[in-house]
């Protein structure tokens, strides 16, 4: 398709965009997060800036998510933060120590009606969990010993409605983890180097990941009923021109999903053959982060400061 234009360009970040989630299902408001360390609530209707939250004062924020009335925002100042909302206040109510070395975000886990918390550890390789409502330490996920050197987590996905989690690493495997037994139920490698970005459909049990290089990978979650046991397995991969992946989201239909690119390029895929669609080009530096609404717009953020809004096949 004839590449388009944003619909609308958000502006007055006043620092690279590191991360953009929208909250709820009314899509009022984006949340976005910055390298200076604050969080800023954009209202939609009027696409301005709604409120600063300065979050992680001169670290970067790594993520942001929403449990039940509360914000959750990761720093590279090794901290998590859980906010109260009243208004357009926001309130410190709870703190957990985090990684700081690298660049991986945390994952909300739902399981039995409870919510977990996935967070990179200080531990090379290790996952630590705790619980969201005490805030206390239930395990950590590590790779025994005996395993290959899978170096430091990369990216963290939940599987919806399920006990489990993946996990991709440095050395570009992706591994599937039960939360509860904190076992590693199987793993496999995806790419040569590094797993740069990942995402995950609970919908059709398929996952696909980037890296450094020019390949998207997709898999399965597959289900050995003889041993009852669950396996991950690579189905297809595509190419694309310029090498380097920094986000990959699949939107809640499973129709599409979108890459964001080191070429500053944004892609749009269709999700069952990884069909190219379009090459979305208004950036001029790397696009560092991605996010689909519940109506599915999509905003995109940059290493140029800009948050861009697209219109594309809903």
């Amino acid at each position: 398709m004839t590449n388009p234009d944003p619909i609308y360009t958000l502006r007055g970040t006043g620092s690279p965009v590191t991360v953009v989630k929208f909250n709820g299902s009314s899509n009022e408001n984006l949340y976005s997060g910055c390298e200076d360390g604050n969080v800023h609530i954009w209202n939609m209707h009027t696409r301005r800036i709604q409120t600063i939250v300065n979050a992680h004062p001169d670290h970067s924020v790594l993520d942001l998510d929403f449990i039940n009335d509360k914000l959750v925002t990761q720093g590279r100042d090794g901290l998590v933060k859980f906010w109260s909302i009243q208004g357009s206040d926001y309130t410190i109510s709870g703190t957990l120590q985090s990684g700081s070395l690298g660049f991986c975000s945390s994952a909300v886990v739902g399981c039995n009606s409870t919510n977990y918390l996935a967070i990179p550890g200080d531990v090379t390789s290790q996952v630590d969990i705790y619980d969201c409502k005490t805030h206390n330490s239930i395990g950590y996920l590590k790779p025994c010993s005996g395993h290959s050197k899978y170096g430091m987590c990369m990216s963290i996905r939940s599987v919806q409605n399920e006990k489990h989690i993946l996990i991709g690493y440095e050395n570009g495997s992706v591994a599937l983890w039960d939360i509860r037994s904190f076992k590693m139920i199987d793993s496999s490698s995806f790419h040569k180097e590094t797993v740069m970005c990942m995402d995950f459909s609970s919908g059709f049990m398929k996952g696909l990941s980037g890296s450094v290089d020019n390949k998207i990978v997709s898999w399965k979650l597959t289900l050995d009923e003889d041993k009852n046991s669950k396996h991950l397995t690579q189905s297809e991969q595509t190419e694309v021109i310029n090498p380097g992946f920094n986000d990959i989201c699949i939107r809640d239909d499973n129709k599409i999903f979108a890459t964001a690119g080191w070429d500053t390029n944004i892609r749009i895929f269709g999700f069952k053959k990884l069909k190219p669609l379009a090459v979305l080009s208004y950036h001029k530096q790397s696009v560092q982060c991605l996010t689909f609404s519940d109506d599915f717009l999509l905003a995109c953020g940059s290493k140029d400061q800009y948050i861009s809004l697209w219109d594309i096949y809903r």
